[in-house]
């Protein structure tokens, strides 16, 4: 059984002539003014609002850019000069240390906190209530959750603890 794939769906439809129907309103307004025009003010005025009329509206009607119509994107200039703008930055880091093993360590992480997701927990925490848990009670809950452990060979590794009972 086979399916025809949509095609075109891009493309808007042309319902006036060769035109969609909003290139037609923006072509037909400025024609419908363009014609009152000539007939209330002087023939040098109505030829130049005329050219800016229809040029503007030809440019409305059928210019893209990057793919989008020129009233999107002017629209969106608008909303972009006309709303204030949020400017966010990250706060300054605290200095790094070296660690013993020459890595970098910084502020109040340690293996056991990261291994076992202490400090997301933690910052998730602090970022919903506004207030900072005590690291060792968050600590106390870890433990009940988690357990260090030394392989044979001497390597430490958290692993989680899970009672059936």
């Amino acid at each position: 059984m086979q399916f025809q794939v949509p095609q075109f769906i891009q493309t808007e439809d042309k319902l006036v002539g060769p035109f969609t129907i909003k290139q037609f309103v923006y072509v037909g307004s400025a024609g419908i003014l363009s014609f009152l025009l000539y007939f209330t003010v002087q023939p040098w005025l109505f030829a130049m609002l005329s050219i800016f009329l229809v040029g503007g509206s030809l440019a409305l009607a059928f210019i893209r850019v990057e793919g989008r119509a020129l009233p999107s994107v002017v629209l969106s200039a608008f909303g972009f000069y006309w709303k204030p703008q949020v400017y966010v930055w990250q706060p300054e880091n605290p200095e790094t240390v070296k660690g013993s093993d020459g890595l970098g360590v910084s502020g109040n992480f340690s293996l056991e906190n990261i291994v076992s997701g202490a400090a997301l927990r933690s910052a998730w925490k602090n970022l919903q209530s506004g207030t900072k848990v005590s690291n060792q009670q968050f600590m106390q809950k870890v433990d009940d959750q988690y357990q260090i452990f030394q392989h044979v060979t001497g390597d430490r590794e958290a692993a989680r603890r899970i009672d059936y009972r």
